[in-house]
């Protein structure tokens, strides 16, 4: 270990310490949260985006840059993680090759050697809280802006020629021939709510534009006939038009990517307007769902903290240094937290309990659990 801290370059044996306790814990840092947020983007590609690039409604562009704007949604859920691995990997490496015990019996006490940790930690909550309450929220805003803008200006990108189109709730189109903006001998079958035919139109030709106040696909047919399914094997008469508009709603074309706006995707400052707007409705349910959603994200922040202080005597406990076991130990450190913050969450419809302040028991509890350890590591 002494040559590895010669080369940090520095006389004071305490900074330079701290210096390659820091170096080691950056490296894990860097590299266990590009891990996890590159895992969770290929998640979303792979469930949202991979038929729209094959089917060519994406481009290889289109998909690249809106795989950049997921990243600091998903860094809200990559950073603990990150802090936890980065926690075992660095700490945990230090207790397998005995440097920690030789620091101790040196006189350098574990408050000393974690101070470092600690003080990222620190810092790692404050990022997380910016990430959560601004960053992250106008990412998904800015994903569902830059779709928006895909569909404005190529809005036949959606519709294929001499395919059965089934992207439309509702609706199975066909289209003979597309010439430039216009289409040809278009079929359109509409469906009921068991997805039976309930209706059959012809065109000649029409055209597609995208109208940005209603949010659809406006689809204008000219020249046709349309024929309804009467039921019992009736058809009505054939009802002949010269022009005829429909609406496609195109949330279903990419999921839930262009949803309306929930409240966990909304800034800090949206949040309070809406509280304030919930407190004049005296609608309990939007303010308790708030309230619930700002904790939420505040709670997540400062789990970084909580956690680190849990994994840091866990570290020298375990003296592991494989790299697969502690990422593994982290991921599942993590994914229980998420998922008991989760069930909490739920009781948003019970606010004669307050949940928005229970979502913060299991942050109180790993940090009273951490400082226990920690204080007995010290004494150890």
């Amino acid at each position: 270990m002494a040559l590895r801290l010669q080369k940090c370059g520095s006389s004071d044996p305490l900074k330079l310490l701290l210096q390659y306790i820091l170096r080691q814990f950056l490296c894990h840092l860097a590299l266990s949260v590009a891990f996890l947020a590159a895992v969770l983007v290929a998640g979303n590609v792979l469930k949202g985006m991979m038929d729209l690039l094959v089917s060519g409604k994406l481009t290889l562009g289109d998909c690249a840059a809106l795989m950049a704007m997921l990243l600091p949604p998903m860094a809200s859920h990559a950073l603990p993680f990150g802090f936890v691995a980065a926690t075992l990997l660095a700490v945990g490496g230090m207790a397998a090759d005995r440097e920690f015990l030789a620091l101790k019996s040196s006189g350098v006490g574990p408050l000393k050697m974690f101070s470092a940790i600690l003080f990222l930690a620190s810092c790692g909550v404050l990022l997380s809280l910016a990430v959560n309450f601004h960053y992250a929220p106008r990412a998904i805003s800015a994903v569902k802006s830059r779709i928006q803008n895909i569909i404005r200006e190529e809005p036949l990108r959606f519709i294929a020629a001499q395919k059965f189109i089934r992207d439309f709730p509702g609706y199975i189109f066909f289209v003979k021939e597309i010439a430039g903006d216009r289409l040809h001998d278009f079929h359109i079958w509409e469906l009921d709510d068991r997805e039976n035919v309930a209706s059959y139109i012809h065109a000649e030709r029409g055209t597609c534009v995208y109208d940005e106040s209603r949010q659809a696909l406006v689809l204008t047919l000219e020249r046709g006939t349309v024929e309804k399914q009467l039921g019992e094997g009736k058809i009505s008469p054939l009802v002949s038009f010269e022009r005829l508009s429909l609406d496609l709603k195109w949330e279903n074309i990419f999921g839930a990517m262009v949803k309306p706006k929930k409240i966990r995707h909304m800034t800090l400052r949206e949040l309070l307007i809406l509280r304030e707007e919930s407190v004049k409705k005296c609608d309990g349910a939007t303010y308790m769902a708030v309230q619930v959603e700002m904790q939420m994200k505040g709670a997540m922040a400062f789990a970084i903290l909580a956690l680190v202080l849990v994994t840091l005597p866990l570290s020298v406990k375990l003296e592991r240094r494989e790299a697969s076991l502690n990422v593994a130990l982290a991921l599942l450190l993590c994914v229980i937290y998420f998922f008991l913050m989760m069930i909490l969450s739920f009781l948003e419809t019970k606010p004669h309990i307050q949940p928005h302040l229970i979502l913060w028991i299991p942050n109180i509890l790993l940090q009273i659990s951490g400082v226990c350890l920690c204080w007995k590591l010290c004494r150890r």
